[in-house]
C-alpha cells in the first residue's frame, strides 16, 4: 500500500484549529504605540515665543474647517481669568489641528484638545500669513497646560500633557520631561515665574547674565 500524501481527517482539523489559534494571538499581541515628535521647548523659551498668555476657563471648542479648507481644525474660545502677556482683554480665540466637521474626524497626534469647563493656562503665538492668519497654541501640547485642584493640599495645581511624544532638544538628542521635585506646580507659584519671565524676555538666567 502506497503512502498517502493527505493527513488524515482528524490531523487536518487540529492543524486547522492550531493555525487559527496563532492568527488569533498574533491580532491581539500589543503592539508599540508610535510617539509623535515634537522640538522641546523649554518654559523660558515658551514665554518668549508667546505674544498671549493666561489663565483662563475654555468656553467653547468647535470644529471646523480650515480658512484653506485643507484640513479641519478646532476653534477655541478661553475666557481669561488672569492675562501674563499680551495685555488684557476679556477673551481669546485661537486653533488647534483636528477635530469634527461635516460628519468626518481628523486627529492630530500631538496637538491638545480642549473641552468646554476645564481651566488651562496657555501660551499663544501667531500661525499662518495673510487672511489665514491666527493663533496657535506654542509647542503643540507643551504650550497647553491643565490647571486642577489637588485633593490633598486642596490648592490649585498646574500639570503638563508632555505624555504620548517624543521630544528632541535642539542638538538632536531626546529630551525626557523631569517631573517637578514634590509633585505638580502649585498654579500661584507657577504663574508669577511665568509673569517674571515674561518681564524678562523669556531668557534663561545664564542669558540675562550676559551683557
Amino acid at each position: 500500500m502506497k503512502p498517502t500524501s493527505n493527513p488524515p481527517a482528524r490531523l487536518r482539523r487540529w492543524l486547522a484549529a492550531v493555525a487559527g489559534l496563532v492568527v488569533a494571538t498574533a491580532l491581539a499581541a500589543p503592539r508599540p504605540a508610535s510617539a509623535t515628535v515634537i522640538p522641546w521647548l523649554s518654559l523660558e523659551e515658551m514665554t518668549g515665543r508667546a505674544e498671549v498668555i493666561a489663565l483662563g476657563e475654555v468656553r467653547s471648542a468647535e470644529g471646523g474647517w480650515s480658512e484653506d479648507h485643507r484640513i479641519i481644525v478646532t476653534r477655541v474660545t478661553v475666557a481669561i481669568d488672569r492675562a501674563l502677556k499680551g495685555g488684557p482683554r476679556a477673551s481669546v480665540t485661537f486653533e488647534v489641528p483636528g477635530g469634527r466637521a461635516d460628519g468626518q474626524l481628523m486627529i492630530a497626534s500631538g496637538a491638545p484638545a480642549f473641552r468646554a469647563g476645564e481651566r488651562v493656562v496657555i501660551f499663544l503665538e501667531t500661525a499662518g500669513l495673510g487672511a489665514a492668519a491666527h493663533l496657535a497654541v506654542v509647542g503643540w501640547n507643551l504650550g497647553a497646560m491643565d490647571v486642577a485642584r489637588d485633593p490633598y493640599s486642596g490648592r490649585d495645581v498646574v500639570r503638563d500633557r508632555t505624555g504620548n511624544a517624543l521630544y528632541v532638544g535642539h542638538d538632536g538628542r531626546v529630551v525626557r520631561p523631569e517631573p517637578r521635585r514634590g509633585g505638580p506646580a502649585e498654579l500661584g507659584a507657577f504663574l508669577d515665574e511665568v509673569t517674571r519671565l515674561a518681564a524678562e524676555g523669556g531668557r534663561p538666567a545664564a542669558e540675562r547674565a550676559t551683557p
